[in-house]
């Protein structure tokens, strides 16, 4: 038995994992702010039966899939602090921290505290360098927090680090394998590169006091390191792509030699970075196939993007397969895709979290 719980994160990713007999849990990302609060943790104590979790993995340090899951490690410590009993055991924790993938030497945080520093001396608001700035930083506090709380992390990855090459061999949780797909080790050194030039732009804008440009170029911030992985369970599978890129998810199908003349089919397809027609192509949904996509969005940035849409769905018509789109919440771009693209013809249905609670199952 494999079932995937996905938990409303807004515009983030929660999703629990449940597998085997009796019933085991793997979490998988924890939304961003309010999140825990909101959803998170009333779902962990209403799924939850044994009160553990096998693992619990954070994707990458973005603020909408760490945020939640600090929360988590917080209340946890809190409890420990009154004497109380930790709410949910945590028994390994998975995470590429910035510092042992992109900023080896720590030169980028180093470098990016000084461009927030100086524009914000400057009184202009660089909001997406301060939430990259936060995620880093609340990934350090989250291993700091581990570490208190006497969780071990990292202890099925090599050297520390999960990357494609690194891991040659499944890991496994009962009959439930995971296979690591990404980042490549390529992939982390050229994000590094984009970093430093990013941070140098930047720096010569601050130089020359060009600010508007500033502020207005700050949302392109690299950030591509997203850990991905395919998970099968007795012939189940479902393939886990944080706010990963398309073509990197396919170079690391291809390195583990999953793909079958360029393709592959799961039954769950966690659709990249919520949906957003940046990290994904035509090419994506023609090569990897699925029953079911998963989309967390609730529109913030566009998300779903209506061009991500249509291609799940011409994709899946082309060769008459009948898919489910599931989306934690409705958007304008998913009534645009259902109004331009009637469900009985393009042979789809799309589902959402139902109002009033807090996750749907699959």
């Amino acid at each position: 038995m494999l079932k995937l719980h996905v938990i409303q994160a807004a515009f983030g990713d929660a999703l629990l994992m449940e597998y085997g007999t009796p019933s085991k849990y793997i979490l998988i990302d924890g939304g961003p702010r309010d999140i825990f609060e909101g959803s998170l943790r009333p779902e962990i104590d209403r799924i939850i039966k044994n009160g553990e979790l096998e693992a619990l993995i954070v994707s990458h340090v973005d603020m909408d899939h760490i945020k939640g899951i600090l929360d988590l490690f917080i209340e946890l410590r809190r409890q420990t602090d009154a004497g109380e009993p930790h709410f949910i055991a945590i028994k390994k924790l998975w995470l590429n921290s910035f510092n042992k993938t992109v900023d080896l030497t720590q030169e980028i945080e180093t470098r990016l505290e000084g461009v927030q520093s100086s524009s914000a001396n400057a009184l202009v608001q660089m909001k997406g360098t301060q939430i990259a700035l936060m995620g880093v930083k609340e990934g350090f506090q989250l291993t700091r927090l581990a570490g208190m709380l006497g969780i071990p992390l990292n202890t099925d990855a090599h050297d520390g680090v999960f990357t494609v090459d690194s891991s040659q061999q499944d890991i496994s949780f009962g009959e439930l394998t995971f296979t690591i797909v990404g980042p490549t080790q390529a992939n982390l050194d050229a994000l590094r590169v984009e970093w430093l030039t990013w941070l140098k732009k930047r720096e010569q804008e601050i130089a020359d006091g060009k600010f508007n440009v500033l502020s207005f170029s700050d949302r392109s911030i690299p950030n591509l390191s997203s850990l991905m992985f395919l998970v099968k369970d007795s012939g189940k599978s479902i393939l886990f792509t944080g706010d990963g890129r398309g073509d990197h998810l396919l170079e690391g199908l291809k390195m583990k030699n999953l793909l079958i003349n360029d393709r592959m089919h799961v039954n769950i397809f966690k659709v990249p970075h919520h949906g957003s027609d940046r990290n994904s192509n035509r090419m994506l949904f023609e090569n990897i196939t699925a029953d079911t996509y998963v989309i967390s969005a609730d529109g913030k940035n566009g998300n779903p993007d209506i061009a991500t849409l249509i291609w799940i769905v011409e994709s899946a018509k082309a060769e008459e397969r009948q898919i489910r789109i599931v989306v934690t919440n409705e958007t304008i771009t998913t009534k645009k895709l259902i109004a331009d693209y009637p469900m009985h013809q393009w042979n789809y249905t799309m589902d959402y979290i139902e109002q009033g609670k807090m996750s749907i199952t699959l």
